[in-house]
């Protein structure tokens, strides 16, 4: 439909009427604050895109697009009108990008969250008892960035997130585990780690694909996440949940090798920022 301004204006007023006009009369702009969270339960690797109406008001509708990890380019996946969007992923992980559209223009929001899990670089830990750092690894809540912390320190223990130790005095004996850091009682080395308030993780059974969804938390007794899992083989992936935090997240642990008589692990890690999610795609 034709827009027809009846009035003749000039300069800036004709400026500030072309603006005014866009759209035949309808002023748009852009949604805020985009963001993503977890789908609920058991729909936890869904995602839920959320986002504020532009303060210009609420336009025809909302275009939702999203960029895998493994792509170059974004694709529309959805429209609506609300403010929020769920997506299926489908177990990949990737950039989310929401545009707002009045009439014959679009308004990108400025935010693309996403889903990707922050990669850890490679690290060597050792045995508890097979060097005198006594060390262990844990990630930031804020970056998702890992590095190794002494648990010898108690000042660390809102820092570490698991050690490796065999359970047995000593070391050398015995197939390597990853355990909670709260449990240093199930290794015959008790006593090397002070009393503190150390995180309390859970780490499921190891999986066979780095790639797909982690296994959803289930609640004791009829738990899937215990305070220890044995590597037993090189690779091992083993998922993690912070059970401790207060706001829960899943990471994964890729034990890419061992050394039995020098008690060390290498390995690398992908914690997922995004709270309650089980996506890992990377």
């Amino acid at each position: 439909m034709k827009c027809i301004v009846t009035a003749v204006l000039t300069g800036a007023a004709m400026l500030a009427a072309t603006v005014a006009m866009q759209g035949c009369g309808v002023l748009g702009g852009p949604p805020t604050g985009a963001a993503v969270s977890a789908g609920p339960g058991d729909s936890d690797s869904t995602v839920v895109i959320s986002w504020t109406t532009p303060a210009e008001g609420a336009p025809d509708k909302y275009i939702v697009h999203f960029q895998p990890v493994t792509g170059s380019g974004f694709t529309a996946v959805g429209e609506t009108r609300a403010t929020s969007y769920a997506h299926n992923p489908h177990g990949m992980t990737g950039q989310y990008r929401v545009t707002a559209v009045f009439g014959a223009d679009s308004f990108e929001a400025a935010e693309k969250p996403t889903t990707v899990p922050v990669a850890g670089g490679a690290v060597t830990l050792f045995e508890i008892n097979a060097d005198s750092s006594r060390c262990a690894f844990g990630w930031s809540r804020d970056s998702g960035i890992g590095r190794v912390f002494a648990m010898t320190e108690s000042a660390n223990c809102a820092s570490v997130d698991f050690y490796v130790s065999d359970r047995q005095a000593g070391f050398g004996d015995s197939l390597l585990d990853i355990i909670s850091p709260n449990v240093d009682s199930i290794d015959s080395g008790a006593g090397i780690v002070p009393s503190a308030a150390w995180r309390r993780n859970g780490f499921a059974n190891p999986v066979s694909d780095p790639m797909s969804p982690v296994p959803s938390f289930v609640s004791p007794p009829n738990g899937n996440y215990f305070i220890f899992t044995v590597i037993n083989q090189s690779p091992c992936c083993v998922p993690c949940y912070t059970a401790g935090d207060t706001v829960k997240r899943y990471a994964l642990i890729q034990v890419d090798s061992t050394d039995l008589a020098t008690g060390r692990a290498w390995l690398q890690s992908w914690y997922q920022l995004v709270p309650g999610l089980r996506l890992m795609r990377h």
